[in-house]
């Protein structure tokens, strides 16, 4: 499994050096995306869509071709890399297809603009969150601190959560699998005990997703950095 994780982040980025050079056309020769279709039943509603995944596969590559495939821009959220020149570069990257990229800090009314307009918003899931704006929630059996500003705002406005995630087959091709995450039973709004029970209904897509490809998941990132004894 380890070797497969070092495998899996230098195939990721020759394939992200070639973005310049991918056409629609040769995107669909290798990229599938299954329940496509929760995502436009998702807009139809009209309240936006958060599109939540994480460090999976090439995650970079998932974002990069659904622009490319829907012609639709979406609006992802990053951390901001401690390199400039790389933070720069890797972002001039992510946008080529057409994406928007919304670092980290001073965001927040951005994104509620977005939905607002029923765009879509990316968030990575699986980044270890800072304990002061988080909260812990059940990943691989531990309680680690997770970003809640997710589960909040969909509380808060009844926005769309859909999971996405990739995974690349032994001939290099990728499926990209979409499922819808409910919380309708959640009721009384963005209380802590919802926001939490909502954050954690989103680490288990992602757990059983590392688990289905654990090779493929960026273990060697600081994701357990926070943990509630």
């Amino acid at each position: 499994m380890v070797k497969g994780t070092f495998i899996n982040l230098g195939i990721n980025l020759f394939e992200i050096l070639y973005f310049p050079k991918l056409r629609k056309e040769t995107i669909e020769t290798f990229v599938s995306f299954q329940n496509y279709d929760l995502i436009f039943d998702a807009l139809k509603e009209g309240r936006g869509i958060f599109f939540l995944s994480g460090h999976i596969s090439n995650w970079e590559l998932q974002a990069f071709t659904y622009a490319k495939v829907f012609r639709t821009r979406l609006n992802i959220v990053v951390k901001s890399q401690s390199n400039k020149m790389v933070n720069k570069k890797i972002n001039q990257y992510r946008e080529l297809s057409g994406n928007e990229i919304i670092e980290i800090g001073g965001s927040l009314r951005n994104i509620y603009t977005l939905i607002k307009k029923n765009e879509l918003v990316c968030f990575l899931m699986d980044q270890s969150a800072p304990p002061d704006y988080s909260v812990y929630a059940n990943f691989f059996g531990k309680k680690v601190s997770t970003f809640a500003g997710p589960a909040k705002i969909a509380l808060k406005n009844n926005t769309e959560l859909i999971f996405v995630y990739p995974y690349r087959n032994k001939n290099y091709k990728y499926i990209i699998k979409i499922s819808k995450i409910a919380y309708d039973d959640l009721k009384g709004g963005a209380t802590i005990e919802n926001v939490t029970e909502l954050t954690s209904r989103i680490n288990e897509k992602l757990e059983n997703a590392i688990r289905e490809h654990p090779e493929q998941w960026l273990w060697v990132h600081r994701r357990f950095k926070h943990i509630q004894k």
